[in-house]
């Protein structure tokens, strides 16, 4: 059939297992299966594959991309391990200087990537039985496309629904505070939208989880809870709330350490320290999970029934190997799994709701609808817990997630505050600079807004809601380094649709526009006309503009000597 197979068997003290290998041609990319088989067990002692990777290239890479997406050129030294924030997508690209891009991917989550540019070393690194992908291509973005095409993935159930809608990410306030402010804002139009709300808690935020319900007191009334809720639902809006089940306190109902996971030498693993309240929470076994989720949802839904939802962390932490407390052994791989049914299940109950996480890692795809956004950016000096530290010549955000998955996923945002714009001004890097919005506007993500009513929130919504209503639901054709400038971005879509972004910091005619540093330029063609929007400078003036057939908001900021003055 094509197959070039290898098996060889093993003995060791562990006992003895076969090796075993495949090798094929598939859509033009080499592939390589390689499991363990037949192999004996017992408890504490589990044979599997520790660590796989690619062996060092004939050349140097001159450019590596990879995560929600970062471009590192002429990168140092590093390992970015597999999570949400950091390496987010199960392939990798490498532009190599002799003219040739590859893409590595894998079909199981990965470890890290690891580059050592001296030792020509760049490959992600994996453990258990997995297929690796190498594709070769003319540039590592139609490379990517072929190993989106290889795994052919669907969108879960929830995605065209989610799909194009505005992100309003409430992490503060009381319940009353917050439904009149609701109110305010969809009366001024802001109704195609999805609210979530992460505090409400029954006995606090991330204490004795998994116990969430009903609404904590700390923060008004259930009554107000529930006028929240109605709020959202009699306007049309999703109302999304947060969850949590990966981290398990010792003093919740049901705990007990035959319910979490272990490490190898017999110690419970370790999860989130809450210093606030001087708790430590373990992992959950993945195999005893999903009865605290399905006995939480039913109370949830008697109570309030939630037409979206929210849970923490599963697609921002990876998944984890444990042993249980008898001995026995669960890859992570079948955590994926349990984690995978777990948003299907509760989409499913919830009659359609769908179901969103922290961050977005590529392993969930098919099964959850929707994440928010961490675009972390990349850079070199200081440590900080929310910024690739890699030293580079040069480094810039890129749509790396969306040129495969954008159709059948949802990244909302581009970051929490303090995260996108770590170490940075919030208010030239937050949420609501140009910063932020010309990399919504780059990767195609429905926007995000951090306050339930506000001026910013307002603008933000007109000016990019019907944007990228034109674009969700649809696939990245192509993106490029204009004139290879890795700060000047040309994105062209299926539909037509096209996008120029200027992030370097001099200004860029294209197009017929003048883009100043943060800058941008798109256009989505549509059947009664087209959307337009822009951040462009005009008679010396910056100005942000939209319009389609049925709206035109224009706002025309005033020069200020005060950069950091109200607009």
């Amino acid at each position: 059939d094509g197959r070039y197979r290898i098996r060889h068997r093993f003995e060791s003290w562990a006992g003895t297992f076969d090796l075993v290998a495949a090798t094929w041609i598939e859509k033009g990319a080499l592939r390589t299966r390689f499991s363990i088989e037949n192999a004996t067990q017992r408890p504490w002692v589990h044979i599997h594959l520790e660590d796989l990777a690619v062996g060092p290239w004939s050349e140097r890479a001159k450019r590596i991309y990879a995560g929600e997406g970062n471009v590192l050129q002429d990168p140092k030294t590093f390992r970015l391990r597999y999570n949400g924030h950091f390496l987010s997508t199960s392939y990798v690209g490498l532009d190599f200087a002799g003219g040739v891009s590859m893409v590595q991917g894998v079909d199981v989550p990965p470890d890290h990537l690891f580059a050592d540019p001296d030792a020509r070393s760049y490959s992600l690194h994996v453990p258990h039985n997995q297929t690796v992908s190498l594709i070769p291509g003319r540039d590592v973005w139609t490379a990517a496309k072929t190993f989106r095409e290889l795994n052919a993935p669907r969108a879960a159930a929830g995605v065209k629904r989610l799909a194009g809608l505005f992100a309003i990410d409430l992490w503060r306030g009381r319940y009353a505070d917050a439904a009149e402010a609701l109110r305010q804002a969809f009366r001024y139009g802001l109704t195609d939208s999805v609210v979530i709300w992460h505090r409400w808690q029954r006995w606090g935020y991330d204490v004795r989880l998994p116990d969430i319900y009903p609404p904590s007191p700390e923060w008004g009334t259930v009554e107000e809870f529930l006028d929240l809720v109605t709020t959202c639902k009699k306007n049309g809006v999703l109302f999304a709330p947060h969850d949590n089940y990966i981290d398990f306190y010792p003093d919740s109902e049901g705990f007990s350490y035959d319910n979490v996971a272990f490490t190898v030498d017999r110690q419970p693993q370790t999860a989130y320290f809450n210093r606030t309240v001087g708790a430590q929470s373990y992992h959950p076994r993945s195999d005893r999970v999903l009865p605290f989720v399905q006995r939480n949802l039913r109370m949830i839904k008697d109570g309030f029934a939630p037409d979206s939802y929210f849970i923490d962390v599963w697609s921002s932490e990876p998944p984890y190997d444990y042993y249980t407390s008898e001995g026995r052994f669960f890859d992570r791989v079948h955590t994926r799994d349990v984690w995978r049914e777990g948003f299907a299940w509760i989409r499913d109950f919830l009659g359609g709701a769908p179901q969103i996480s922290e961050a977005g890692a590529d392993q969930y795809i098919g099964w959850l609808d929707g994440g928010a956004g961490a675009h972390m950016r990349a850079e070199g000096g200081p440590e900080r817990s929310n910024v690739w530290r890699i030293e580079t010549s040069d480094t810039e955000r890129v749509p790396w997630f969306d040129i495969a998955y954008h159709d059948v996923f949802v990244l909302q945002g581009a970051g929490y505050p303090g995260r996108y714009n770590s170490g940075q001004d919030s208010r030239l890097h937050g949420m609501y600079s140009d910063d932020y919005i010309t990399t919504e506007v780059m990767t195609g993500h429905p926007p995000m807004a951090w306050d339930a009513f506000s001026r910013d929130a307002v603008r933000k919504y007109w000016l990019l809601h019907d944007l990228m209503r034109g674009l969700s639901l649809r696939r990245m054709d192509n993106f490029a380094f204009a004139e290879g400038n890795l700060h000047r971005h040309e994105i062209r879509w299926d539909n037509g649709g096209r996008g120029w972004v200027n992030r370097g910091a001099e200004d860029w005619a294209v197009a017929g526009h003048e883009l100043p540093q943060y800058g941008f330029y798109a256009r989505v063609p549509r059947g009664d006309g087209a959307i337009e929007a822009a951040i462009e400078r005009r008679e010396g003036l910056i100005v942000e503009w939209a319009k389609s057939p049925s709206m035109l908001y224009v706002n025309s900021r005033p020069v200020l000597q005060d950069p950091f003055l109200p607009l």
